[in-house]
């Protein structure tokens, strides 16, 4: 037996396989980042996901940010209603705005609603939401739904959980102090960027949120590893969304 240390790479970083019948499934959607000086073994025919992913709580809020050049993928979460009805009536008036401007929406957490309103580009899931999600068969029915799937990490395992699921791409967070979410996780900082990336296939694109409140720290973060940046302030608190829209777009470059 030798001991070599922690893991270092994704290719020896083992997964965890929450249910048996996700062992002979498929990858969900693949995507790949908009630039990327890594393996080219990124298939040519995957889904560009933006250099940013603005996430914003109403309608209002997402038709005022896609206006923006720039913004080519958006995320809708429901802080002030769990009411199924109420949040599919939103999704179908926010799927109605982004494919008038090409923008690609994501859900966060509510993936019945998602495939009930059909149109929609990707589920975003936490760790809960997750593991509720395979219980409930969720899985199967968000990929024959043809739907992308984005998820949450804060740790080891939970990155192991994530990867056992093979989606579409692996968030990390809070990178630094916030304050838009009661996150039980201490920040994690550059340098767990630049171990997630190792961890990570090069062909999984790694988003990076929380506390990325402008485009300097935006800049730190995209040359620590993270292919894209989810952003909440940064934009919807911007006195110019579509300056500030362009400006973390250039700093992710």
């Amino acid at each position: 037996m030798r001991h070599t240390g922690f893991p270092n790479s994704h290719q020896n970083f083992p997964s965890i396989v929450l249910a048996p019948s996700l062992l002979s499934t498929p990858s969900f959607l693949r995507m790949k980042p908009t630039q990327t000086t890594r393996s080219s073994t990124i298939s040519d025919d995957a889904v560009t996901l933006g250099k940013i992913l603005p996430i914003v709580d109403t309608v209002e809020l997402l038709e005022n940010v896609i206006a923006a050049v720039g913004v080519n993928d958006i995320q809708l979460r429901f802080k002030d209603t769990s009411e199924y009805s109420v949040i599919v009536d939103r999704i179908r008036q926010a799927q109605s705005l982004c494919k008038s401007k090409g923008v690609k929406l994501w859900i966060n957490d509510h993936w019945k609603e998602a495939i009930e309103c059909g149109g929609c580009f990707g589920i975003h899931l936490g760790q809960e939401d997750l593991a509720a999600c395979v219980a409930d068969g969720g899985l199967e029915k968000i990929r024959s739904s043809g739907l992308a799937l984005g998820i949450s990490t804060h740790s080891y395992s939970e990155l192991s959980a994530a990867l056992g699921v093979r989606p579409s791409y692996i968030s990390l967070g809070p990178i630094f102090q916030t304050s838009s979410k009661d996150v039980k996780f201490d920040p994690q900082g550059l340098e767990t960027i630049r171990q997630w990336r190792k961890l990570i296939a090069p062909d999984v694109p790694l988003v990076a949120i929380g506390g990325i409140s402008n485009d300097k720290i935006a800049k730190e973060v995209r040359e620590a590893g993270a292919d894209c940046v989810a952003v909440i302030g940064a934009v919807t608190g911007a006195n110019n969304i579509g300056e500030a829209v362009e400006k973390l777009n250039e700093a992710m470059n």
